[in-house]
């Protein structure tokens, strides 16, 4: 898959916006999938704007000095306006778009929410030590992660962290959970044994292969085995 072809962006910045939003993503970044489940999820009227991250254009660097990916562009009044961060970006999508709300109502559910998040953190460092050291299972990262969120969704007694339906948080870890599957292509018994380990997990992973929202924007085991092989052989963890 030729992820790092040259992808030409242009000399000049895309035109204003008008009336819908405009996300700035690379192929594969995990926080840029992160946003995209949201934006669907809430239905926002959005384009994507892909970027290749081996050359990008002076006029995003203009934008966008620290290089942070993924970037939201939002139309206002007083001319675009860009937010930064997927969390941030996350949230205010959730508080903008009054539909269909993601986060909890419930103020203590809401912090408790906000606190796995962070909490996954440890999965996301697990998981990227996992893909550029030759693939290994393991991980104690990983592992204590799994059982965090293992024992929260028997607390919890339901199919996804977010109740009946994919909530927040569901959405927010969801994009490191799909990039694990990739580790059936390296051992399909190693994959399935894990798997035992964490049976209340293994079974919101796949409800969450359903969900039309996942749907849109999943890529097969297959693709995400080949994305970090090559990743690896051009530096490329900084858009990990």
């Amino acid at each position: 898959m030729a992820y790092y072809s040259r992808r030409s962006a242009g000399s000049s910045s895309p035109p204003p916006l008008i009336d819908k939003l405009r996300l700035y993503h690379v192929d594969m970044n995990p926080y840029g999938h992160r946003v995209l489940l949201i934006l669907e999820a809430k239905k926002a009227k959005y384009e994507v704007y892909k970027l290749d991250p081996l050359h990008l254009p002076e006029w995003f660097r203009v934008k966008n000095p620290r290089l942070k990916i993924p970037v939201l562009e939002i139309p206002t009044d007083q001319g675009d306006k860009y937010l930064f961060e997927s969390v941030v970006i996350c949230d205010y999508l959730d508080e903008k778009y009054g539909r269909n709300h993601l986060h909890s109502r419930d103020p203590y559910v809401k912090a408790q929410d906000r606190l796995l998040i962070e909490r996954f953190n440890e999965l996301i460092k697990g998981s990227l030590e996992c893909f550029d050291t030759n693939f290994a299972f393991g991980s104690e990262q990983i592992v204590q992660t799994l059982d965090i969120f293992e024992k929260e969704l028997a607390l919890r007694g339901t199919n996804y962290f977010g109740g009946d339906k994919p909530g927040m948080l569901d959405y927010m870890i969801w994009p490191w959970v799909e990039r694990l599957y990739l580790l059936r292509c390296v051992s399909e018994r190693k994959f399935d044994e894990k798997k035992t380990l964490f049976p209340n997990f293994a079974d919101w992973g796949d409800q969450m292969q359903l969900d039309d929202v996942v749907k849109k924007h999943s890529h097969s085991p297959s693709e995400y085995f080949d994305y970090y092989k090559n990743a690896r052989t051009h530096t490329m963890g900084y858009y990990l």
